[in-house]
């Protein structure tokens, strides 16, 4: 019996005139974020973020755990060279908020830092000085100091390392200490008929006390230095870079050429 093939039979739908029938495609999902991404606040409260140099003409916020606003800090536009010496290091930041929080710029402070030790935080304590750290302070000026700055500012307890004289070795830490003597260096020579201090002029009351501050300040610039600070020995003002027969204005004019354009920066924030 022979035996026939079978043929399948294909039928044509016709679909709206057409002779196909057409699928539509599956459409995609997209996922869309409620709206754009959230702008992120950075804040500078730890130390050792490392060597990322911030912007020095910028709003910066604080913000805490819950997204609130803590502070605002907003840096000086006309930054100096010596700050940004000071933002090369990876607590500058954070020292020029301290700074800031206690009323002193961050230039006068960043000016200290360079002629002290270059914004370099080195270790100088030894068996017969306790002076050391990027800001060169001793540990009882470094305490007393720092006690007097949290006793303003209770606030800056939480931005440094801890309270005690070991904080020291911080220099986020020390620069607090430091601006508060600045503080204090500012206020004495108010006092004293300087109507608005520098780092420049604060710098015989950072580096030899306050009563020597305050004689540097007002003396003449013609006079010699030994005369002015007539306590120290020969031996202590060699020690202190002073030359004999140096005068209170060629003293003047080395800090300012250390400190560069930050040397006429006012300490007292306006």
């Amino acid at each position: 019996m022979l035996m026939k093939k079978r043929r399948t039979a294909w039928k044509v739908w016709p679909v709206l005139g057409s002779s196909f029938l057409v699928y539509p495609a599956l459409a995609q999902t997209v996922n869309v974020p409620a709206g754009l991404p959230p702008t992120v606040n950075a804040t500078y409260q730890e130390v050792g973020m490392g060597g990322w140099t911030p912007p020095t003409s910028t709003t910066t916020q604080q913000i805490s755990g819950s997204g609130s606003v803590v502070s605002t800090t907003t840096t000086n536009g006309s930054s100096t060279d010596a700050l940004q010496s000071m933002y090369s290091q990876s607590w500058g930041y954070a020292a020029a908020q301290n700074a800031s929080a206690l009323g002193v710029t961050p230039d006068a402070l960043a000016a200290t830092c360079v002629v002290e030790s270059g914004c370099r935080n080195v270790y100088t304590a030894n068996g017969n000085s306790s002076i050391t750290g990027a800001f060169q302070m001793s540990n009882g000026t470094y305490n007393e100091a720092l006690q007097k700055a949290l006793a303003s500012n209770p606030s800056l307890a939480s931005s440094i390392t801890n309270t005690g004289v070991s904080g020291q070795q911080d220099p986020a830490t020390q620069a607090v200490a430091a601006a508060q003597y600045l503080k204090d260096a500012a206020t004495t020579l108010q006092n004293s008929g300087v109507s608005n201090p520098t780092a420049l002029d604060a710098r015989g009351y950072y580096n030899f006390g306050p009563h020597a501050g305050v004689q540097l300040a007002q003396a003449d610039e013609n006079a010699s230095m030994a005369s002015v600070l007539s306590n120290m020995s020969p031996d202590q003002l060699s020690k202190n870079g002073i030359s004999p027969g140096e005068t209170v204005g060629q003293w003047k004019s080395n800090v300012a050429s250390k400190m560069g354009t930050a040397a006429h920066s006012p300490i007292l924030a306006s």
